[in-house]
C-alpha cells in the first residue's frame, strides 16, 4: 500500500488500487471524472457535517474535526472527506494536505491497511478532545468568576452567546460522529482485524463520553447564564432603589408645588409667617 499526496496540477483517474490519495479540494476533477461522480465531487466540495454514505461497495464519509485555538471560541474546523473501500483504495480530502499526509504515513508505517488507517486516523484526531473540553470548563469557569465583578453587561451577553454557539457546534459535532460509530457496528467486517474492531470499540464508547461532556458543559453555561441574569436583575433593582428615593423627595414638593400654583385664594395668603413656614417645610423633605 503506497500514500500518494497529488501534485497541484496532476492527474489520477481510476488509477487508485492499492493507494492512499490525499487531495485538495480544488483536485477533486483532477482523480474523479466529472459526469460520473458528480454526486460525490459535490458531497466532498461542500463538507457541512459528519456523516458516511453507501456507494454499493464503496464508502463516502465526511467530518469536520474541531482543532482549539487560544480560546474555544476561536476554535477552528478542519473538513476531511474520505471515499474508500476499505480493501483496496482510499481517497482522502483535505485543504490542510500537509498535516494528514503526515499522520497517514505514520499510520501506514505502523504496517495498517486501508480500514486500519481510516479508524486510527479518527482515533487520533479525537483522543485530545478530553484536553480541548477541559480547557473548555476551565475557561467558562474563569468567565463564571469575571461575571460578579464585571460592569460591561452588554459584553458579557455577546460573550455566552458566542459560547452557546461554540458548544452547539460541539454538540453537533459529536452527535454526528456517534451516527458514524453505529453505522459501523452494524459493517464491523469492513475491519480486517480484531485489533481494528478493538480501537473502533474503544473509540464507539469514546464519542459517546465527550458528547455527555458537552451536555454538562451547556449545563454549566446555562448557570452562569443565570448568574448573568442575577446580576442585570440586581442592578435594575439598584436602579428602581435610587429612582424610589427621588421620587420620594421630590414628590411632596411637586404637591406644593401644586398647591399653590392654583388660582384660589388660600387662607394663609394673608398671614405673614405661611411662606416661611413652607419653605422650611421644603428643606426639611430635600
Amino acid at each position: 500500500m503506497k500514500l500518494k499526496v497529488l501534485e497541484t496540477d496532476e492527474q489520477l483517474k481510476e488509477d487508485w488500487k492499492n493507494k492512499i490519495i490525499v487531495i485538495s479540494k480544488s483536485q477533486l476533477t483532477n482523480v474523479f471524472d466529472s459526469k460520473q461522480y458528480k454526486e460525490i465531487i459535490d458531497t466532498l466540495k461542500y463538507i457541512t457535517i459528519n456523516k458516511i454514505e453507501t456507494f454499493e461497495d464503496k464508502y463516502l464519509a465526511t467530518f469536520n474535526f474541531i482543532f482549539s485555538e487560544q480560546s474555544i471560541t476561536g476554535s477552528r474546523v478542519e473538513k476531511i472527506g474520505i471515499y474508500s473501500d476499505f480493501k483496496t483504495f482510499s481517497i482522502y480530502v483535505t485543504n490542510n494536505k500537509n498535516l494528514l499526509s503526515t499522520k497517514i504515513e505514520s499510520l501506514i508505517e505502523k504496517g495498517l491497511d486501508h480500514s486500519g488507517v481510516f479508524i486510527n486516523l479518527i482515533s487520533e484526531l479525537t483522543e485530545n478532545d478530553y484536553i480541548k473540553l477541559e480547557s473548555v470548563e476551565n475557561e467558562l469557569n474563569e468567565f463564571a468568576d469575571k461575571l460578579i465583578s464585571e460592569k460591561d453587561l452588554e459584553k458579557c451577553t455577546k460573550k455566552i452567546s458566542a459560547y452557546r454557539r461554540v458548544l452547539i457546534r460541539y454538540k453537533h459535532h459529536y452527535e454526528q460522529l456517534n451516527y458514524i460509530m453505529d453505522f459501523f457496528s452494524t459493517h464491523l467486517d469492513l475491519f480486517n482485524s480484531k485489533e481494528e474492531q478493538k480501537q473502533y470499540v474503544v473509540l464507539s464508547k469514546r464519542i459517546p463520553r465527550l458528547y455527555n461532556e458537552i451536555l454538562y458543559l451547556r449545563d454549566v453555561l446555562s448557570q452562569i447564564r443565570e448568574s448573568y441574569q442575577s446580576q442585570v436583575e440586581i442592578k435594575q433593582n439598584n436602579l428602581m432603589k435610587i429612582f424610589t428615593i427621588i421620587t420620594a423627595i421630590f414628590m411632596p414638593l411637586q404637591l406644593i408645588v401644586g398647591w399653590y400654583g392654583m388660582n384660589l385664594i388660600m387662607p394663609e395668603f394673608n398671614w405673614a409667617p405661611a411662606y416661611p413656614i413652607v419653605i422650611s417645610v421644603c428643606v426639611v423633605f430635600i
